[in-house]
């Protein structure tokens, strides 16, 4: 069997940022037409390590894109001078089951987290929107922000994360595109923010409705269990709330179940951003407090990773292998 192995190196060669928005955008489409086969993921809690492993498969037929993502967040990864995210994504040929490639994972997990975070920034905030928050400084934190400025006219920047050192670190790395400032308290570093990001492992909300402007909009991705919540109950009661996917929400998204478990959010007043985006329903959001809440779906994962592999065939990228 032959199939063809894509290293970090040819991945960041084979795909934009803006190209990757573009393919979540016609991705969650196809979710919202149910157009896609997508179980429900399946995690395995590594408990002596606070981790967790996950694997991810998805169909989306229109792009003939066939594929399982497995997954790993380690956090104490960190300690040991390691990335708290691991994984891979093998391809399959969607006409024969043949294995077709297999790809480094831990990226287009940062990138397709932010190509989302960057398709709800485009349709949910305010298009004049010039200043964004970064909270949390880890692996996400590069594409979160990439991801908002291919979107929006991104002039300052402010960053806030308990691992100061890693903040001043993000803050270096982008100094010379943004006005650029880290703080030591967290509602000085959002209070004037027109768009804020959360990518934190944070199970205590740290965004405060008295803390943020009354039409910010918020991309919260760090969460993706019952026990994480970057969101205070006080910030979704009055917000235009949309997930990725209402099922995967309600099964995986700290925030919305303990808003909803204490009756300050309704199952009912969750958007899907695929139906919201496919409607052009976006003017009406624009103005308003709007949350964006992602656990991730593997249909992102899938399709960013077949956009990938076809590029890097025209481009001759990758290295062919036997198993």
């Amino acid at each position: 069997m032959a199939l063809t192995l894509l290293r970090l190196e040819d991945i960041k060669r084979c795909i934009t940022m803006k190209e990757a928005i573009d393919v979540m955008e016609e991705a969650f489409k196809q979710l919202a037409r149910r157009e896609v086969i997508m179980p429900l993921r399946t995690p395995i809690p590594v408990f002596k390590e606070n981790a967790l492993t996950l694997s991810m498969p998805a169909y989306l037929p229109e792009q003939g894109a066939l594929g399982l993502k497995v997954v790993s967040i380690f956090p104490n990864n960190l300690k040991k001078n390691l990335h708290s995210v691991q994984g891979v994504i093998l391809l399959l040929d969607a006409k024969t089951g043949k294995v077709e490639a297999l790809m480094e994972g831990a990226y287009l997990t940062a990138l397709r987290t932010g190509a989302v975070s960057g398709l709800a920034t485009k349709f949910l905030s305010d298009e004049n929107a010039k200043h964004v928050a970064i909270i949390g400084a880890g692996a996400q934190a590069a594409t979160q922000l990439e991801a908002i400025a291919a979107v929006r006219n991104i002039e300052q920047v402010s960053i806030w994360s308990r691992n100061k050192e890693r903040a001043n670190t993000l803050a270096e790395t982008i100094q010379n595109h943004f006005e650029v400032k880290t703080y030591k308290k967290l509602e000085t570093a959002i209070k004037d923010a027109d768009i804020i990001c959360t990518a934190t492992a944070s199970t205590e909300p740290l965004i405060h409705l008295k803390h943020i402007k009354p039409n910010v909009h918020i991309n919260a991705i760090g969460s993706h269990t019952k026990d994480m919540r970057e969101i205070a109950n006080d910030v979704l009661a009055n917000a235009s709330v949309i997930v990725d996917q209402k099922s995967a929400a309600l099964a995986e998204a700290g925030e919305i179940i303990h808003a909803i478990r204490n009756k300050v959010l309704k199952k009912t007043s969750l958007k899907e951003l695929g139906k919201v985006i496919s409607k052009h329903a976006s003017p009406y959001y624009k103005k308003r407090l709007t949350v964006f809440k992602s656990v991730g779906l593997a249909i992102q994962d899938i399709s960013i990773a077949q956009a990938v592999y076809w590029n890097a065939k025209e481009r001759q990228l990758g290295t062919e292998f036997e198993l």
